[in-house]
């Protein structure tokens, strides 16, 4: 990342230079965008953020090509003109002195497959964690409460494997698709909570029942509690189907609700990962406030048509 931004620095200074008219300056930097790109083409970026940033490594280059040869062209106005040139740019450059480590680009070819391959293994694995955090809410929707024990220890046992093999000595395999499937374990883990004590857990509450060797970060127990929220908004709708009987466990999921998005509101700052949840979480919100809104017309002996007209004030 950091050659790639350095090269577009490079472009910058060549620029500079072409206003002297300083070819030897511009073909050097030309020949190491050259060979930059050609190392960096070896390397397997695939969608990551590299790879988006590699794609302007050819736009420098082309850049670069076009400064020297609008040079030369200058150059050449200027020597027909008989105009005097400074004498360091009497002559034109000649051979490609390497400018590029190609031994050690070799080497970090080397370390970033070996990075990549680690890489792979952690978004295989971290599958097996979504599946059983994925499966364990599915069984609490059905009250199988031992299903999905089961499954959320299946979550633990294979994130500690996951944390022990390859995140604990990589910061960059600790996020990204692991921290994806923490935050699913995590709200497997509030969901039990909610459905079995009515309660929503801290972050420490979390941490103590997850059988983590691990802790959970900040962004991961706030995504999981956020994505929550959908599931306590399904429950309210089936509870709806009781009718009264159900009001009392409507009004829960509308109190669960509501404390998770007072609490994000308040937060001064919010990751980009996690804004994006708030504009469901309200509205799984209004859903709920909508259900027991019905539920008391209907209660009521009344029905909400949201097609009808107002009554005619000056009717008969």
């Amino acid at each position: 990342m950091g050659a790639i931004s350095g090269l577009r620095e490079l472009e910058r200074y060549a620029v500079g230079r072409g206003e002297a008219l300083d070819i030897h300056s511009v073909h050097l930097c030309l020949q190491l965008g050259q060979s930059l790109e050609e190392a960096l083409m070896q390397f397997n970026f695939r969608n990551s953020a590299l790879r988006q940033r590699f794609d302007g490594v050819k736009y420098a280059v082309k850049k670069l090509e076009s400064l020297e040869y609008e040079i030369n062209l200058a150059r050449q106005r200027a020597l027909a003109d008989e105009r005097q040139l400074p004498e360091d740019q009497l002559e034109a450059p000649s051979g490609d002195a390497p400018s590029l480590d190609v031994a050690a680009m070799a080497v970090r070819k080397l370390d970033y497959d070996a990075f990549d391959e680690r890489r792979e293994q952690v978004m295989k694995q971290s599958r097996d964690v979504v599946k059983a955090a994925k499966n364990a809410i599915y069984a609490l929707q059905r009250d199988d409460w031992k299903r999905a024990d089961s499954q959320i220890q299946l979550c633990a046992d294979k994130a500690n494997e996951i944390y022990a093999d390859f995140a604990s000595t990589s910061p960059t395999l600790r996020l990204g698709f692991f921290s994806g499937a923490l935050e699913e374990m995590a709200e497997a883990l509030a969901y039990r909570a909610f459905r079995r004590d009515k309660k929503l857990l801290s972050a420490t509450e979390m941490q103590a029942i997850s059988s983590l060797k691990f802790d959970l970060l900040l962004a991961e127990y706030l995504g999981g509690v956020m994505d929550l929220t959908g599931e306590v908004g399904r429950f309210a709708i089936r509870s709806a189907s009781q009718g009264r009987s159900g009001k009392e466990a409507i009004k829960s999921c509308l109190a669960c609700v509501e404390v998770v998005y007072d609490g994000v509101s308040i937060l001064p700052h919010v990751p980009s990962s996690l804004s994006k949840k708030i504009g469901p979480l309200k509205s799984t919100m209004s859903k709920i406030e909508q259900v027991l809104y019905e539920l008391a017309l209907l209660s009521g002996g009344l029905k909400a048509s949201w097609d009808d007209p107002p009554p005619d004030s000056n009717a008969e």
